[in-house]
C-alpha cells in the first residue's frame, strides 16, 4: 500500500472513491475498471468493521441503556433489531460473497444523518431500507 504524500493526494483519492461508489451503487455488475474499489469495499476487514458498526448500533439502542451521543432512532432500531443483526451476521460470514452495492447501501444507512437509523421523520422506514439491503444481499 502506498503512502499518500499530500492533502491533494488524499482529496484525489476521496473523489475517486466517491465517483466509483456512484457507479457501483447504480450497477449490479461492477465494471472491471472499478476492481480496486470493489476490493476495498469487500475486504474482510471492511466487512468486519461494518458488521461491528451495525451490532454496536443495535446495542446502543437497547432500552436498558441511556441514550448515547449519537442521535439514534432507538424505537425504529429496536423494531428492526433482528433484521439488523442478521445483516451484521452476513457481513461476519467469511464464506458469503457480499457485493459492493450491498456494502455501499449499508454504509449509507450507517453514515447518512438523514437515514431512518437516525431520523425518525425519514421518508422511508428503517425496516423498508433494511429489507432493500437484504434483497440486494440475496441477489
Amino acid at each position: 500500500m502506498s503512502i499518500l504524500k499530500s492533502w491533494s493526494d488524499h482529496r484525489a483519492l476521496r473523489a475517486a472513491r466517491r465517483h466509483a461508489d456512484e457507479q457501483l451503487r447504480a450497477s449490479r455488475l461492477p465494471s472491471p475498471r472499478l476492481a480496486w474499489r470493489v476490493a476495498e469495499l469487500t475486504s474482510a476487514e471492511h466487512l468486519d468493521e461494518l458488521g461491528r458498526a451495525l451490532a454496536d448500533t443495535v446495542h446502543a439502542a437497547d432500552e436498558r441503556f441511556l441514550p448515547s451521543a449519537k442521535p439514534l432512532n432507538r424505537a425504529a432500531i429496536r423494531e428492526a433489531r433482528a433484521q439488523l443483526l442478521e445483516l451484521a451476521s452476513c457481513l461476519f460470514d467469511c464464506d458469503r460473497v457480499v457485493s459492493p452495492r450491498v456494502v455501499l447501501l449499508i454504509e449509507r444507512l450507517l453514515d447518512d444523518g438523514g437515514s431512518p437509523l437516525y431520523d425518525s421523520g425519514a421518508r422511508r422506514s428503517l425496516r423498508d431500507q433494511v429489507d432493500e439491503i437484504r434483497e440486494a444481499l440475496s441477489t
